[in-house]
């Protein structure tokens, strides 16, 4: 949504700690003390402190001279390793939908992919591939440094591989690796390349010789991860060192993934109408302002499923009120109850914090409930957010879920809206420390609208008063406002812009520890209150902040943006990280939120964002309008692109029920399908749609040609049918309303004919587009189901396959209700006469090129069946 200016805030702190990119060679690390014990999943390893007297001691924070390495064969393919404090002091990730589920196995498996080995003293340990011998992680040419507030680990890895992964952050796909530093803590900002922005990800795929693993630290706590070259280092300021390793057998990036999301959970599956085109905009006007722009999405027959409504509807920024005069409630049904009658969606925003005037019921219901964040005097700790002063809700306390599931939904009842919108969930807060207490009832100024010298003068004394609370909670020792290890955070201090870290969770647990998983745990209530409320209806929730595991649960949008050709492309690398990430329903603001957009900008995004796994052009309130239908090339290309999507409804909607089954991700870097390909490392300009379909997009201003890579194999010109031998290297050309796409030969790729709604599109018959490869066989798959339902008890699982002449349909076939298959393309075929189905013959068109259709065929998709074509 919208992030104010940081500049004073930034000349205050100073913005960064200096990186220190340096392993601490001083610290002596650990060795075994005691009897290596066999469990039933694994080993436990004793370890102490393997200093002399102070040597190397209390390097950032307090030592702890005892650890337990529990080592657990969890599965093949997944190795867990945790380094922990005897005296479980430290505060791991929860065991809960709060913070993460574990698998909790009860015995070692009994085959794996791996082998563990570890050293004596000083204690280390490797991760090694059976099938190759390959260490892929290695921590015994390094120290160990075990404190409260700082933890140190390092692996070495080769100088030249390939790295993706560690978020969330606005970067290059595979990332720099020789000397690059990537923080993970919550933020609310409006994406500046390198910097830690919402959300936490420690987790990375790395590729090394066409073979890949990847490693997970499951941990809370702010961090920073080096990439430097030969090594991988990470500094974190609290928690344990819980480590989990994917070793697929095969070793391809999609298996790693397939099993990073076994672990973390697989991405939820959306409901088909969630796929359709949606649009919001920070800035409408007024009711009539929304209604005139779904009047002209249909005027200009640019498809539109989805309006949304930013805070602009709220009486006051509050969450679940209207505003009286530009939004009043009547009106507000009235745009719902517009859209659903024309089997359309309506969303709307709702941010955690809550505003504290003394008349805001929902504010008297949780202050009785005693559910919000406290000071360490057990007061409300009170920031300020768009309403004003804010208090937060504790989703930690036992009262919260009560509380929230009422205002979720009774709000998702006064509307009859079809999902959430959840924003500033970091948490974001504009001012320092608890600066609303005391001060119910009153409206603060927004501090960027100061004069600069004032604004320097407010946030100067809110680190003051800050301060002055002390930097500890009661019974803590540890510095939590000013750990001795300052990550690298981009907003300076850890309470800036946020939460303080010495504000109090339920159980006294400082916000310190908890931070980076408030987005996830909002999240996991607002989905429980959702299903509570529609037990059988997939939830729509879409969120900011999240963490290890979110995706199962919702989706995610890459954020405040800017409208320039820099974020564009970014905006690839970004929705690829999130679906390694476990994130498959994933997207940008397509023409970007931030700043002016521009006609030729628009476009090219339009034609990309059409093909988002999650598609919404959105932008804020100080920026000019940019709704497609206001330019000619923009409607165009729009309408061409998001002809293509809808079409591909049937493949999208197959492949989303494979990434929540399976866990691949919908959007695809040609790294990950051809990892073989070296060529191919750092290609984020080009995005694979599933395996079978190529987008080529264009990136760079003023281009009007792409200089794509073609993966080995024939790949069909989307719009021509015109075939390319791969691999190769070729220039494409793009006028300013096209993207090219390309369909893989050797796919079967469902489809329908495409209509302006989504349902409208789907009450079509499916048509499948053969592209034959140069064997002249092809394979594809389609999924069906009711298309929204949680529990599904019959679904058809169809797999085609087309070989010598003969498409043959196999699987199971228990949804009845199906559309028929009406009709066959087929791209790269000999000159063919006749299909034959149930002994009927139909005529085949033959189109230049080797295209040929049979149309008319009304094949129910109820059973097996075979056509043969001569």
């Amino acid at each position: 949504m919208k992030t104010p200016i940081l500049l004073a805030i930034l000349a205050i702190t100073g913005v960064f700690a200096e990186v220190n990119y340096d392993v601490s060679f001083s610290a002596p690390g650990y060795k075994i003390s005691g009897h290596v014990g066999h469990t039933a999943t694994g080993l436990e390893i004793p370890l102490s402190f393997n200093g002399r007297k102070n040597k190397g001691r209390d390097l950032y924070g307090k030592t702890i001279d005892e650890l337990v390495v529990s080592v657990d064969y969890e599965a093949e393919d997944r190795l867990r390793v945790s380094i922990a404090d005897k005296a479980n002091k430290q505060i791991p990730v929860p065991d809960s939908g709060l913070g993460l589920r574990r698998s909790h196995v009860t015995s070692a498996a009994k085959h794996t992919n791996y082998d563990f080995r570890y050293t004596n003293r000083p204690f280390g340990f490797q991760v090694i591939r059976k099938s190759d011998k390959e260490i892929l992680f290695d921590t015994t040419d390094f120290p160990l440094v075990y404190e409260d507030q700082y933890l140190e680990l390092s692996t070495a890895v080769p100088d030249d591989t390939n790295l993706y992964g560690i978020g969330e952050t606005t970067a290059p796909f595979r990332r720099f690796n020789e000397h690059n530093s990537t923080t993970i803590w919550a933020r609310d900002i409006a994406t500046p390349f390198y910097e830690n922005i919402y959300g936490a990800h420690p987790y990375y795929t790395e590729i090394r010789e066409g073979k890949s693993h990847g490693a997970l630290l499951l941990n809370a706590h702010g961090m920073d991860v080096i990439f430097s070259k030969g090594r991988i280092t990470y500094k974190v300021i609290g928690g344990i060192l819980e480590y989990y390793f994917f070793v697929p057998k095969d070793g391809r990036p999609n298996s790693v993934t397939r099993a990073y999301t076994d672990f973390v959970g697989k991405p939820f599956m959306p409901a088909l109408w969630m796929l359709g085109w949606h649009h919001c905009r920070y800035g409408f006007k007024d009711i009539e302002h929304v209604n005139e722009v779904v009047t002209r999405y249909k005027e200009s027959n640019i498809p539109l499923e989805t309006i949304w409504v930013d805070i602009d509807y709220m009486d006051r920024r509050k969450d679940f009120t209207f505003d009286p005069i530009k939004f009043p409630e009547e009106s507000m049904k009235a745009l719902s109850d517009r859209m659903h009658a024309n089997n359309q969606r309506m969303i709307t925003m709702v941010d955690p914090a809550l505003s504290t005037n003394d008349t805001y019921e929902p504010y008297q219901r949780g202050k009785e409930m005693d559910v919000f964040l406290k000071n360490n005097d057990g007061s409300d700790f009170v920031g300020q957010v768009w309403p004003g002063y804010t208090v937060f809700p504790d989703w930690w306390h036992p009262n919260a879920t009560e509380f929230w599931e009422k205002e979720i939904i009774d709000w998702m009842h006064r509307l009859n809206l079809d999902g959430l919108w959840v924003d500033m969930n970091e948490p974001a807060s504009f001012c320092i420390g608890s600066c609303g207490s005391g001060k119910q009832n009153t409206v603060p100024v927004l501090y960027w609208t100061l004069p600069p010298e004032e604004q320097e003068k407010v946030i100067a004394k809110w680190h003051e008063e800050l301060d002055a609370t002390g930097n500890s909670v009661p019974g803590d020792s540890r510095n939590l406002l000013h750990p001795n290890y300052a990550i690298n955070n981009g907003a300076g201090n850890l309470s800036d812009r946020t939460a303080s870290t010495t504000t109090l969770h339920y159980g006294n647990i400082p916000h310190y520890d908890l931070h980076n998983l408030y987005g996830n745990a909002e999240l996991e209530l607002t989905k429980n209150a959702l299903l509570k409320d529609r037990p059988n209806e997939r939830p729509f929730i879409l969120s900011r902040s999240m963490f290890v595991g979110s995706g199962s649960k919702v989706g995610h949008w890459t954020g405040d943006n800017h409208s320039t050709w820099a974020k564009l492309k970014s905006s690839i690398s970004e929705i690829l990280n999130m679906q390694m990430f476990g994130i498959s329903y994933a997207g940008a603001d397509v023409c970007g939120f931030n700043d002016n957009t521009t006609e030729q900008l628009c476009s090219r995004w339009s034609e990309l964002g059409a093909f988002y796994p999650f598609a919404r052009n959105h932008n804020n309130d100080a920026s000019s309008d940019q709704e497609p239908y206001l330019w000619k090339s923009t409607t165009e290309a729009s309408i061409k692109a998001l002809g293509i999507r809808y079409a591909l409804l049937p493949y999208y909607y197959t492949l989303f029920e494979e990434s929540s089954t399976v866990g691949t991700g919908v959007w695809r870097p040609l790294i990950f399908e051809y990892p073989e390909i070296d060529a191919y490392a750092a290609n984020d300009e080009q995005v694979l749609v599933g395996s079978d379909i190529l987008l080529s997009p264009v990136v760079y201003e003023n281009a009007t040609t792409v200089d794509a890579q073609i993966p080995p194999g024939i790949w069909y010109d989307y719009y021509t049918n015109k075939p390319l031998e791969g691999p190769a290297e070729v220039t494409l050309d793009a006028p300013l309303t096209h993207i090219p796409v390309h369909v893989r030969g050797g796919a079967i790729v469902p489809r329908k004919t495409n209509k302006y709604l989504v349902s409208e599109t789907y009450a079509t018959p499916y048509n499948l587009l053969v592209a034959l490869d140069n064997r002249s066989e092809a394979k594809g798959r389609l999924y069906i189901d009711d298309l929204h339902s949680v529990e599904q008890p019959k679904t058809s699982n169809i797999h085609f396959e087309y070989r010598h002449g003969l498409l043959k349909a196999t699987g199971t076939f228990n949804y009845d209700e199906a559309e028929h298959l009406g009709s066959i393309t087929i791209l790269g075929a000999k000159k063919l006469s006749t299909a034959i189905y149930n002994g009927k013959k139909f005529p085949v068109k033959n189109k230049h090129g080797g295209v040929a259709v049979v149309e008319g065929l009304d094949i129910p998709l109820d059973g097996k069946f075979k056509i043969k074509f001569h």
